[in-house]
């Protein structure tokens, strides 16, 4: 399986989830490591702008692709197993709970949950604190050549 993750470059190889641990998600409390993944590259574009303010995304950003074996643990959620609003607001108390007891119980590396941002396609998390982590590889790493008009304020 080949997920994305867009960040500022000088963080892009730090696959600890200590960025979600020291500020928290909508899929994890502070204080707990979580590594947030997109299954495109586009959707990983997607959740950037809508948690970033648009001009600020420039050059400093770039992309891994990771590879992670078919073979690891996977758990899915699905839209069905959450709360009508969750997705309401800023972060629903409900998700992070899910997340956050996920992490905790490490019975899986992967978790599949719905993307706010488009809920048709999933976002993977990945566990750093699981067992199978050292299974997870970075296989490319570039720069995020987005458009101008993707940037840019009209």
């Amino acid at each position: 399986m080949k997920v994305y993750r867009i960040g500022k470059w000088k963080y892009l190889d730090d696959l600890s989830g200590m960025g979600a641990k020291l500020w928290g998600g909508r899929w994890n409390k502070e204080g707990i490591p979580v590594v947030y993944t997109s299954e495109h590259l586009s959707l990983a574009v997607l959740e950037l702008l809508a948690n970033q303010i648009r001009n600020l995304v420039d050059e400093t950003y770039g992309y891994i692709e990771i590879e992670i074996p078919d073979q690891v643990s996977h758990y899915s959620i699905s839209i069905k197993d959450l709360k009508t609003n969750w997705r309401d607001g800023f972060y629903d108390p409900s998700t992070i709970d899910i997340g956050s007891d996920w992490l905790k119980d490490r019975s899986s590396l992967l978790l599949s949950v719905p993307s706010a941002v488009l809920m048709q396609e999933k976002n993977i998390l990945i566990n750093p604190q699981h067992p199978d982590f050292q299974s997870v590889r970075i296989t490319e790493k570039s720069a995020l050549a987005l458009d101008g008009r993707v940037t840019e304020e009209n």
